[in-house]
């Protein structure tokens, strides 16, 4: 009597069965790996005001850099390696971002002394540091490319379990990152952060080489780099220009000299447009773009994108609109220390932990939408809240916890959204195009709310003491406006989300891993051979737009 052949799915290759080892190997390494980037990026966070008295008073524009420059090389990158893992091999091209982010990761703490021994000035030092992070932006890249494995290896019901469990290390990074940067930064300051990670690093690096299998799915094509470059540069100038817009002044035309050539805030942004229409008309004409305006086209993919960058951006002005108010001296903020900092997030962070996986099982039975709709609600909860009462410690820890629970909520339906409606041959450049689309938020985020935070100032009168007595000194400051603004722009950004979410059309998978949608009846069991045409490339048919 015959027997049918169990079900398969791409990352074998067409016809491979299911490797249950396999998938163990990609979620245990790409857990790792997610724990270590978010440690990494969340433990600077609590010391940005450290920088600022550290590089001799830099401005707080200049030193959120050190986040922007990482996530500008990742906007840029991250959909180069999703290709390159597509035509050379994913391991391979996740071990070499690995061993690059291992160097960086290294040098970042030994900037100073690099820069000293070079004989740079402690606040030209400050743009050594932001050099080395846009070198470790490269970093960012290894997350699409895991999360293709996943979607190679596992089958389609089990890929939002899966992203679940490594949503929750993300979680369980940013708690260390929070808190254990503050406690480092705050007692052995903040170059030893950075030396913390060298081990954690070497050890995924091992970790990737030795269990990791090479995929077998392969897709020949060329790599975009005109278009990362042009989009690179668009983004690059925009967010110059929106940093030095309030020191320089908006309609400044000749704010500063490089290299002989005057500069001013509108020729950045002159020079931003350019480029990005340099960037789409390359990428209309581009056979293999990075932002693929045909897969756009999709709904669910155009949605998902817009979503991922929403909660990019969300989270960030988040990040830096706390660090200044519970760091900041009074009266602009509580006069705090980031370790008091790196405590009020643990209730957040522990509530991520324990939610992540809750989400991925949730996705797994009804379908991303849901998902989304609730994570923008509480986005939206979350910044209105903290745009009434962000003025005491209670406020401050409550406040946070809506937000980023929304956010992980967005950042697993969206991507489960992109995996699971992608061939298995293109996983990679597609969750590479929406890592880009989150990039792309994450980037904006800190530098909309530094500008925010120069731009809307209030007045203050500080007392001065003198030979002649005490004379009152006016002084302007960030006040209650400019974090009113930013929680408030947090609550904006998670309605339009909500807003977005509601057109998208909701599936699902069975436990045969058929594809249903909301108000269809069930498909029939696939035969064996359209299991391996799946595999070959076949896809689910698009939604337009």
């Amino acid at each position: 009597m015959a027997t049918a052949s169990p079900p398969t799915w791409g990352g074998n290759g067409a016809g491979a069965r299911l490797d249950p080892a396999r998938a163990r190997a990609v979620l245990i390494v790409l857990a790792a790996a997610a724990l270590m980037v978010m440690y990494v990026e969340t433990m600077i966070i609590p010391g940005l005001t450290r920088f600022q008295t550290f590089y001799d008073h830099a401005p707080l524009s200049s030193v959120t850099w050190i986040l922007a420059a990482y996530l500008l090389v990742g906007v840029a990158f991250t959909p180069v390696a999703g290709k390159l893992g597509d035509i050379y091999g994913k391991k391979r091209v996740l071990v070499a971002i690995l061993s690059v982010y291992l160097v960086a990761v290294s040098l970042a703490g030994f900037s100073p002394n690099i820069g000293a021994a070079i004989g740079m000035t402690r606040p030209d030092q400050l743009y050594l540091l932001i050099g080395i992070r846009a070198v470790q932006g490269t970093g960012m890249a290894m997350f699409p490319l895991a999360f293709a494995m996943i979607g190679e290896e596992f089958p389609p019901q089990r890929v939002a379990a899966a992203q679940g469990l490594v949503s929750a290390m993300f979680a369980a990074g940013s708690s260390l990152g929070l808190f254990g940067g503050a406690w480092i930064t705050q007692n052995f300051g903040w170059q030893l952060t950075y030396h913390t990670v060298i081990p954690i690093a070497i050890a995924v690096l091992i970790l990737a080489i030795l269990v990791l299998h090479e995929s077998r799915v392969r897709l020949e094509q060329s790599v975009d780099i005109v278009g990362a470059l042009s989009l690179a540069l668009a983004l690059a100038f925009a967010l110059i220009g929106l940093t030095e817009g309030p020191t320089w002044g908006w309609g400044n035309w000749t704010g500063s000299t490089l290299g002989g050539v005057t500069l001013g805030v509108p020729e950045f942004f002159v020079l931003a447009a350019a480029f990005l229409v340099v960037f789409v008309l390359w990428e209309r004409s581009n056979p293999r773009p990075i932002i693929d305006f045909a897969k756009l086209a999709e709904r669910n993919i155009l949605l998902a994108n817009i979503v991922g960058f929403a909660g990019g951006t969300a989270m960030f002005l988040m990040f830096v609109g706390l660090v200044a108010r519970v760091e900041s001296p009074s009266p602009v903020g509580l006069g705090l220390t980031p370790l008091d900092f790196g405590v009020y997030t643990l209730p957040t962070s522990l509530v991520n932990l324990v939610s992540a996986p809750l989400v991925g099982r949730s996705i797994s039975r009804f379908g991303p939408k849901p998902t989304m709709l609730l994570g923008s609600g509480l986005v939206v909860a979350g910044g209105i809240f903290l745009t009434v009462y962000n003025a005491t410690v209670p406020e401050l820890i409550l406040g946070p916890v809506p937000i980023m629970t929304g956010i992980i909520m967005l950042f697993i339906s969206k991507i489960n959204m992109v995996v699971l409606s992608s061939k298995p041959q293109e996983t990679g450049v597609q969750t590479g195009m929406s890592q880009t689309f989150q990039n792309l938020g994450t980037a904006v985020g800190p530098v909309v709310a530094s500008t925010i935070l120069a731009s809307v100032l209030t007045t203050f009168t500080a007392v001065v003491l003198t030979p002649g007595g005490p004379v009152s000194v006016p002084y302007r400051a960030p006040g209650e406006p400019a974090f009113q603004l930013i929680f408030g722009l947090i609550a904006v950004v998670g309605a339009a989300s909500f807003l977005l979410s509601l057109p998208v059309r909701n599936f699902r998978y069975l436990s045969d891993g058929t594809r249903v949608s909301d108000g269809a009846r069930p498909a029939p069991a696939r035969a064996p051979a359209a299991i391996a045409d799946s595999a070959r490339g076949a896809a689910p048919a698009p939604e337009r737009a």
